[in-house]
């Protein structure tokens, strides 16, 4: 174990064997462009065999791009490293890893390949629920304005690939309670139990996915949000996870500490510009879809969706301020994106439930905007070799890389 020694104790790392190539990444974002102006084209038609095809295409495409370009970032960098030289990859307390590890060290650019098809998982997911709520022609749209969030830019473009499958994984328990997905009971216990073994941010999560239920109305004779009688699935998964979260524990702790006391770093992303640009159309979308629909305060108030939207918009709101004012933002700034994530699917289900969804062409424009013009096609001027930076993929094929 003395060869871990040869690696720093923190970010940044410097990593070699990488270049830039902004002309490989922007024709890999067009190409994605391409395949959503596809998929709107066979969306609107029946049956959907061509859909699908583009479906398949825009993973494949996300899962390439974002393989690549976290190639150059210091948590892909580390676990490559530490896989080969223990099987757990030095994830404490993620017992996940421990079993993937192996699998890892046979996949081309090993930890980069994972986080590609982790970022395509965010991508798939928006698109199955276009798919699921009658709009497969926005699907390709949708899938663009998740994975290129900027909302989602310390999960997806840092390279935490532990912590992004752990946030996937909770999505379906969030969309179950929100009431935007029924999902089986068995396949949501298993996501649910899986995602407590992939990231230690697991407690947060749940809270997060969980919260709907603070928002929920009346319906179909239930009471206001009472929760619905647990079914044996459902038991077991508490169970479970309580279990879990018991045997985690120490983990949990010494986490906790590390990032109260001996660790200061912190991103301001959840409080930069374009961010504050996606709010402020949200905001607008949501003003002027009420001003057309003429809906009234107590009309919204009513709409579980609006409150949802509200709860996860209050949420977002308030992880920003800690981060402004910073109040423990080293921890903060690290939960703002699974609420990000949900914050802009309950926006998405707002602008369905208002048949509103040329709305979010505001919100897609300033996600490509920055995407595209600050990020992706600049990328040739960054320093890749000399710091850690998405966007810096690998200068040679799978089989020449030296770990």
């Amino acid at each position: 174990m003395d060869s871990l020694l040869l690696l720093p104790s923190g970010a940044p790392f410097r990593i070699d064997q990488v270049t830039s190539s902004p002309a490989l990444l922007g024709g890999l974002v067009f190409g994605q462009l391409l395949l959503a102006s596809l998929l709107q084209a066979t969306g609107q038609r029946r049956p959907l065999g061509l859909w699908w095809v583009g479906f398949g295409l825009m993973l494949g495409l996300e899962t390439l791009f974002f393989g690549l370009a976290s190639w150059g970032t210091s948590d892909i960098a580390k676990l490559n490293v530490f896989f080969a030289l223990d099987r757990a990859g030095q994830t404490v307390g993620e017992p996940f890893w421990a079993l993937a590890g192996p699998l890892v060290l046979r996949l081309p650019y090993r930890m980069a390949a994972v986080h590609g098809l982790v970022a395509a998982g965010y991508g798939a997911a928006a698109m199955l629920l276009a798919r699921h709520w009658g709009v497969p022609a926005l699907a390709g749209w949708w899938s663009l304005l998740i994975t290129a969030s900027p909302l989602l830019r310390g999960l997806l473009q840092n390279g935490q690939t532990r912590q992004a499958l752990a946030v996937l994984l909770i999505l379906p328990l969030m969309l179950r309670v929100a009431r935007l997905l029924s999902i089986r009971m068995p396949l949501l216990a298993g996501s649910v139990l899986w995602s407590a073994l992939c990231h230690t941010s697991f407690p947060a999560n749940l809270g997060f996915a969980l919260a709907p239920v603070l928002v929920r109305g009346q319906g179909r004779g239930q009471r206001l949000r009472q929760i619905p009688r647990l079914g044996w699935w459902v038991a077991l998964a508490a169970l479970g996870v309580g279990g879990l979260l018991g045997l985690l524990a120490p983990a949990l702790r010494t986490k906790l500490h590390d990032y109260t006391g001996a660790m200061t770093f912190f991103s301001h992303y959840a409080v930069r510009r374009e961010v504050l640009a996606l709010e402020l159309c949200m905001g607008l979308s949501v003003l002027g879809t009420a001003w057309r629909r003429q809906l009234g305060a107590a009309q919204l108030a009513a709409c579980d969706r609006s409150r949802l939207l509200l709860l996860f918009g209050l949420l977002y709101g308030t992880l920003q301020a800690t981060v402004w004012w910073e109040w423990f933002p080293q921890i903060t700034f690290r939960l703002a994106d699974p609420v990000g994530l949900f914050l802009l699917i309950s926006f998405l289900a707002w602008l369905h439930r208002y048949r509103a969804h040329s709305l979010v062409l505001p919100l897609l424009l300033v996600t490509l905007a920055s995407w595209l013009l600050e990020r992706v096609l600049p990328s040739g001027q960054l320093p890749c070799g000399h710091n850690d930076e998405f966007l810096c993929i690998p200068d040679r094929m799978p089989w020449l890389i030296r770990y």
